[in-house]
């Protein structure tokens, strides 16, 4: 139950940060409603059409549909509220625990499930972050694979490690608790010190330097 209600404010927090996006000023409510909708469920939806699950997940369980939905819609009419007090703080805060929670729980779920841990990993990175690349190609804004922002970079080590640390033979839960933190930390340092990927891991220019 705890991990579920998590869950819920987590997207919350993603249907939110889809609304929050600079680029969104002037849009209608239903291009508001569809982009925070779409940054809240479309990662976990890429997932489930890439493993061909039986049923997307949101349409199990309506409540993720209609959280989503509804958060949208709430951030239509007090994005102005938003934007002026520090609630956008906390709304990166919940974003930040969500790709963590999400992508740590995927990777458990389908390790568990009998998933070779390239899958597991690969799954669990693809749920957290795909609906802000979503999020951000229909705002119109540079997305994770054209900055060198290491936004994906805890995601994949936190993922690696949870596979690690149960072949270590430490109990899921535990493992599970101490990538969560140690992707929320990270994304956190990142943030703050705003770190980018170093010049020898970036691919070189064959252009000449301008004068």
């Amino acid at each position: 139950m705890l991990v579920y209600s998590l869950e819920m404010i987590c997207i919350v927090a993603f249907a939110l940060s889809g609304v929050l996006v600079e680029s969104n000023r002037g849009k209608d409510i239903v291009s508001i409603m569809m982009l925070g909708w779409i940054t809240a469920l479309g990662g976990g939806t890429l997932r489930d059409l890439i493993l061909s699950a039986e049923t997307i997940f949101w349409i199990r369980d309506s409540s993720y549909f209609w959280t989503a939905l509804i958060s949208a819609i709430i951030g239509f009419f007090s994005i102005t509220h938003i934007r002026k007090n520090r609630l956008k703080k906390l709304i990166i805060m919940f974003d930040t625990i969500g790709v963590s929670l999400f992508s740590v729980l995927v990777t458990q779920q389908l390790y568990s499930g009998g998933y070779a841990a390239y899958v597991a990993v690969s799954m669990g990175i693809v749920t957290a972050i795909f609906g802000g690349v979503l999020r951000d190609i229909l705002a119109h804004r540079q997305t994770l694979f054209n900055n060198t922002e290491l936004y994906a970079t805890p995601i994949i080590l936190g993922c690696c490690l949870y596979i690690l640390l149960v072949n270590l033979n430490m109990g899921i839960t535990l493992a599970a608790l101490i990538c969560m933190v140690l992707i929320v930390f990270m994304r956190f340092c990142i943030v703050v010190k705003k770190l980018n990927s170093p010049a020898f891991l970036l691919l070189k220019s064959d252009r000449p330097p301008r004068n």
